[in-house]
């Protein structure tokens, strides 16, 4: 796994959190007393439930420890666990199990994610929202170029870090297990100030992984310009100069 920068994956706060706001206001709880915020990084999405549910305790689990040190900075006030989503194994179960855009860093979800609802109270909820954007010409051109001659030893084994999945995926793995079941699409159009504002946003998360098996800062920033070499025809700039970024995410809740 990469170490993760806080401060990079921050530089678009706003746009990394309305995912989170846009799950937490599909949840049908009422007042949970518990819930387990998966992969909470710098908790962003931890002081959103926090502020859905005064009441409850949440609680953020990361494996990140530059994460979860950002956490404690900004929230000193809340519980923060250092774990793994693979192998971490609650105490008790929780009212809400909640993962926003963390489990693509996770392997084999036919088996994790009806794990995770195992965790989940009778009542409670999973509630989980995961990129799909992995058919991007962005998500493309990082993979055409780490399996380039020039970058393909140092990269081998990246591509298979994120774990992209289909609606139908995740129905055909949840649709007979809960009471109710509710899945759907979301594409976001992100504002960005110009092409390199592409890299800028994939350098905190999908270019990571790619980013950090290479030698130097003048590797990484030739591999970049290479990946916006082949980006630049698949995002023009709007009339005012601007680029939109569309980024496709899957959300879904099950309720037991």
């Amino acid at each position: 796994m990469p170490t993760w920068n806080p401060n990079q994956y921050l530089k678009f706060k706003n746009e990394r959190t309305q995912p989170s706001l846009d799950l937490i206001s599909r949840i049908s709880l009422e007042n949970p007393t518990t819930i387990l915020d998966l992969g909470c990084g710098p908790g962003n999405s931890t002081a959103a439930l926090r502020r859905r549910w005064p009441d409850a305790k949440v609680t953020g689990l990361d494996n990140s420890p530059e994460m979860i040190a950002a956490a404690l900075k900004d929230f000193p006030e809340g519980e923060w666990i250092l774990g793994d989503i693979a192998t971490f194994q609650p105490a008790a179960q929780s009212d809400l199990i909640f993962a926003n855009a963390a489990l693509q860093w996770v392997e084999h979800h036919e088996t994790l994610v009806p794990r995770l609802f195992s965790f989940v109270k009778f009542g409670g909820a999973l509630a989980v929202q995961v990129p799909a954007n992995g058919d991007s010409p962005l998500a493309k051109a990082v993979s055409a170029v780490a399996a380039s001659p020039a970058w393909r030893g140092l990269t081998v084994g990246c591509e298979r870090l994120l774990n992209y999945r289909s609606p139908e995926y995740y129905f055909d793995i949840l649709q007979t297990r809960g009471s109710h079941f509710d899945i759907w699409q979301t594409t976001y159009y992100h504002v960005l100030a110009s092409q390199q504002g592409l890299i800028e946003w994939y350098r905190g998360t999908g270019m990571k992984p790619f980013l950090d098996r290479l030698p130097d800062d003048t590797a990484r920033a030739v591999f970049e310009a290479e990946v916006l070499n082949q980006i630049a025809p698949f995002y023009s700039a709007q009339a005012d100069g601007r680029v939109l970024f569309p980024f496709k995410r899957n959300f879904f809740t099950i309720y037991k």
